[in-house]
């Protein structure tokens, strides 16, 4: 029997940095062994796996979890965290001066 390997792509989504998410990643075999834990990079882990199984994968990113199977049968997954990385809105003021006086604070604008 021959085993053929096949080239996978993980892509970890939301609403988080740039739509991605660095999350801890671990992948088990169909025997329960893991195969593969790192953090992802850039949202994404490509990584090699045999070709037509089933593997099960836990993500982790602060509370949230996502575990599931997938099978081997496309070469990209997409994973989708429900809650963004940025737990809490915080508010930021910017002071802004006028190029030619640094003590005239500019009063009218928002930055969002």
């Amino acid at each position: 029997m021959v085993v053929r390997i096949k080239k996978i792509i993980l892509n970890f989504i939301g609403t988080g940095l740039n739509n991605n998410y660095q999350a801890y990643i671990s992948i088990y075999d169909k025997y329960n062994n893991l195969l593969y834990y790192k953090k992802t990079y850039n949202g994404k882990v490509v990584l090699e796996l045999k070709e037509n199984n089933i593997y099960t994968l836990i993500a982790k990113l602060n509370d949230e979890i996502i575990n599931t199977s997938f099978y081997t049968n496309k070469t990209n997954y997409i994973f989708i965290f429900n809650n963004s990385i940025i737990k809490k809105i915080r508010t930021i003021t910017f002071f802004l001066t006028d190029t030619n006086y640094s003590n005239l604070y500019v009063e009218k604008g928002e930055i969002i």
